[in-house]
């Protein structure tokens, strides 16, 4: 492909295009003299500091450059990342189709360091859609839960604390009595509601003043760990 610019047009004529076209077969009309003559400046110092405010100090400036050119796809990358670590370390087969029962993979995280890692087995998902996945790491008998998104979970599964203003359950239990209904006025540390758990009573405040927004869950509901319970507003 042959780009063929302004000045070159005008310089050279339609000459230069003709002949492109019968070389390549096709070219591209190019209205700038140079790639980068329709971008916006960067102040690299100030903008490369904010750019790792955002995402992290220890990003650099190829990480800061893909950022410009592609910002959507740099976040999308970022967020991978942050949530799933390196998962460029592990093999493509590996990481595309899973491993099977008693496979093994070699995977090198550094120079010098390498981990074996060995599928065992998956067991039965519970009431939650979660299973327990064995493996050995390096010889090593591990266990973690992970959920199966292609199942339903039969257990209900309350909605978790994820804002400003939102008040949870600190721990498993149930809720013996809620203190407040909406629309009333809370002050700060005012009790909120109580859970039971193991036979004893734990009281939870207010964060802060405001008014009760909505009542989630009530006396005698189950709730689990930042399980919402009421918002405040």
């Amino acid at each position: 492909m042959y780009i063929i610019t302004q000045f070159e047009r005008f310089i050279l004529g339609d000459f230069k295009a003709m002949l492109s076209i019968e070389m390549y077969g096709f070219f591209i009309f190019c209205p700038y003299s140079q790639p980068n003559a329709h971008l916006e400046p960067v102040d690299f110092d100030k903008e490369f500091k904010e750019f790792q405010a955002e995402f992290d100090e220890y990003c650099n400036e190829l990480d800061f450059l893909s950022y410009k050119l592609y910002p959507k796809v740099f976040k999308d990358f970022h967020n991978h990342w942050k949530k799933f670590g390196a998962v460029w370390d592990l093999p493509t087969k590996a990481f595309f189709f899973a491993l099977k029962q008693n496979e093994e993979v070699f995977v090198e995280i550094g120079k010098g360091k390498h981990i074996i890692i060995k599928m065992l087995y998956i067991a039965d998902a519970d009431e939650n859609g979660v299973r327990k996945v064995y493996f050995e790491l390096n010889g090593q008998t591990r266990v973690i839960d992970v959920r199966d998104q292609n199942l339903k979970a039969t257990k209900p599964v309350n909605r978790k604390v994820d804002g400003e203003g939102q008040v949870g359950a600190p721990l498993q239990g149930r809720i013996a009595e809620v203190k407040v209904k909406v629309g009333d006025d809370v002050k700060e540390n005012q009790a909120l509601f109580l859970i039971e758990a193991m036979k004893m009573e734990t009281t939870v405040s207010a964060p802060k003043a405001g008014k009760v927004k909505a009542i989630i869950l009530g006396s005698g509901d189950m709730v689990q760990q930042d399980d919402l319970v009421i918002e405040l507003e």
